[in-house]
């Protein structure tokens, strides 16, 4: 089955949904580039070192000929706290780099996980411009630390309905070592692919009492399941191998009465509901 599975459809409930449309593999840096999706505002924004191992995040700025920007603007939205109260923009100056104009983030206080840029510009005539592209209003970027959160001690990790997440990224800890272990030797936007899913996952089992949260954040683990479906294929895993991944992270997550308990809710709250197809662009949040 393929990505169509995404059709407009109703009645659906989250543990029947797989698959996706086949996408070939190509990790060419060129081409790379030419996925980049085509920006509809007068600039660009180019993530430069994502996934981000450093303090600064950089992202290349692209204007057209004779365009001169007076003011810069940003903000980081992180994309698990989808629910936070928005932050101002802030101004931030650019930075003549090696590839032209670039704009560096610091995110040595933020935990890893995957982050939203917006900016904004105001040019000579003191017109302001935003970045947007045919799929999203920001560029997106991804704070991956290489390093293992401890194993933390299943009865305490039990305990609670989201259990223990010390580093704060989104993803319970003894979820994050099993997908950074199995995933070690793989293309890194497989491992972000299931990362992005588990994230979901935990973020639909504490809004399972409220149904307009809850069913924003079923159409989340839905996009993440489309999301790592994509990936998936592009990368040459087998479907089948997808999907028994998939339902190996989701088990682990609803391994309590009260995990199993929200997840029935959640469902029940999403029942009904329709879903569209999305593009692995739309989908993926890196």
């Amino acid at each position: 089955m393929k990505a169509l599975i995404f059709a407009l459809i109703t009645l659906i409930s989250l543990p029947t949904f797989s698959d996706s449309k086949r996408l070939s593999n190509n990790s060419d840096e060129k081409k790379k580039q030419e996925r980049h999706p085509q920006p509809l505002s007068v600039f660009d924004i180019i993530p430069l070192n994502s996934p981000v191992k450093e303090s600064t995040a950089k992202f290349l700025l692209k204007v057209p000929n004779g365009f001169d920007i007076d003011e810069v603007k940003y903000k980081v939205k992180n994309a698990f706290h989808s629910f936070a109260k928005d932050k101002p923009h802030q101004k931030i100056n650019l930075i003549n780099g090696p590839q032209g104009t670039e704009l560096h983030v610091s995110v040595s206080k933020l935990p890893p996980g995957f982050y939203q840029l917006y900016v904004k510009v105001k040019d000579r005539k003191n017109k302001e411009h935003e970045f947007k592209t045919k799929y999203k209003d920001h560029a997106m970027f991804v704070i991956d630390q290489t390093l293992e959160v401890k194993m933390p001690d299943s009865k305490i990790n039990n305990a609670t309905l989201l259990g223990v997440d010390s580093d704060n990224d989104g993803i319970r800890d003894d979820v994050q070592r099993w997908i950074n272990e199995n995933f070690s030797n793989k293309p890194i936007v497989l491992k972000l692919a299931f990362k992005q899913y588990a994230i979901a996952m935990q973020s639909s089992l504490p809004t399972s009492n409220n149904k307009t949260l809850s069913i924003q954040t079923s159409h989340a683990t839905l996009k993440s399941q489309g999301c790592l479906y994509e990936v998936g294929d592009e990368t040459g895993i087998p479907g089948r191998e997808q999907e028994e991944i998939r339902k190996k992270i989701k088990l682990m997550y609803l391994n309590t009465k009260e995990r199993i308990e929200a997840e029935l809710k959640a469902d029940e709250n999403f029942h009904g509901q329709e879903v569209t197809i999305l593009s692995k662009e739309e989908a993926c949040n890196f």
